[in-house]
């Protein structure tokens, strides 16, 4: 048994907080394993507006229009504006030389407008992914909600059935109930039809519907969705994973430029091979598997190519506009920043 000594020593966890009024920041100063190893977090307050300019400056940040920028940031949020900066820094952390907050926002405004580029492309793939999925169900299994939520309907051997089927039930009753649609049918006819309650269920929902599926089901589904039919079940989940964080990040007016996403790995493709992707010590593709680049190849198997081919030219019509903008930063830092190939524009032709 260990004595009350021993314990002590063998402490892997010891904090204490120190509270600096002047700065008016909390240093937490975690020690782990007996203060080895030392993290500190610097736990900022509220800064008024003025405030945040002394702040930019502090910085080495220049400002072209201080009168301006007060006024932006009555209703425009300063630190979600600095989640935009990294491509003005250093490796050190430093910023480079002659970099003004105007850029910052300029990134930022960039960004806001690539999202709704983006967002037109991947509504059209959700439409496509309800539709299919919904006509498949119907022909096989039924077309009525009771139907829908029928584990019987599924893999009986999907150890999340019960789970999405539970999920399921939550977002017919919640986002239903603002449905005029779902009121309509439930109202006149005791039911509501699937094809229907595509419209309420979230783009993630239906994913799960398919990924607990049957396995005749899921081949057919992942056919029809793909463009060339070649793509196995496998590989349609894992992009859509990738299509849905996306859309959601787009939709809720998240940070697109630079999304470098922790799990998710599409597929190698034609298309790393032939932008000469470079790879690491594991022969793994530095570029295109969990990051932008992995979303436009994603993107290319599930729209026509005429809608891609306007996709691709939105997307560098508007980094060739904003880049101009910027005097410290080039296209083609732009394009690195965002995992782009230089010549990504190509694949629009692959």
């Amino acid at each position: 048994m260990s004595t009350s000594s021993e314990l002590e020593n063998t402490s892997v966890f010891q904090s204490f907080f120190y509270l600096n009024y002047r700065l008016n920041i909390i240093f937490v100063i975690l020690f782990i394993y007996g203060g080895d190893n030392i993290m500190q977090t610097k736990i900022k307050e509220y800064l008024s507006i003025d405030e945040l300019i002394e702040n930019i400056k502090s910085k080495n940040i220049k400002i072209k229009d201080e009168n301006k920028l007060k006024n932006f940031f009555e209703y425009n949020n300063y630190y979600y504006i600095t989640g935009y900066k990294e491509i003005f820094k250093h490796s050190d952390d430093t910023y480079k030389k002659d970099v003004y907050f105007e850029d910052i926002i300029t990134i930022y405004q960039l960004d806001k407008k690539l999202k709704l580029v983006f967002a037109e492309v991947l509504f059209e793939i959700e439409q496509k992914v309800k539709t299919v999925f919904s006509n498949n169900f119907c022909k096989q299994y039924g077309y009525k909600d009771l139907d829908l939520i029928d584990p019987s309907n599924y893999d009986k051997n999907s150890k999340y059935l019960l789970q999405c089927l539970s999920k399921l039930n939550d977002q017919i009753k919640w986002y239903g109930k603002e449905s005029s649609a779902v009121e309509y049918y439930n109202n006149k006819y005791g039911y509501i039809p699937v094809w229907v309650l595509m419209k309420v269920l979230t783009f993630g929902m239906v994913r799960d519907l398919i990924a607990n599926s049957k396995s005749s089901a899921k081949g057919v589904i992942s056919k029809k969705i793909s463009n060339d039919g070649l793509l196995n079940y496998k590989e349609v989940q894992n992009m859509l994973e990738l299509l849905i964080i996306i859309r959601n990040i787009c939709c809720h007016d998240d940070k697109l430029i630079g999304y470098v996403h922790k799990k998710v790995r599409v597929m190698n493709t034609k298309y790393h091979k032939y932008f000469n992707i470079e790879t690491n010590d594991f022969d793994e593709y530095l570029i295109g598997k969990k990051d932008l680049f992995a979303t436009l190849i994603c993107i290319k198997y599930f729209v026509s190519r005429e809608t891609y081919s306007k996709f691709i030219d939105d997307i560098d019509r508007l980094i060739t506009e904003y880049s101009n903008k910027i005097e410290n930063i080039t296209k083609d830092e732009l394009l690195k920043y965002m995992s782009l190939p230089i010549n990504f524009k190509e694949i629009k032709d692959l």
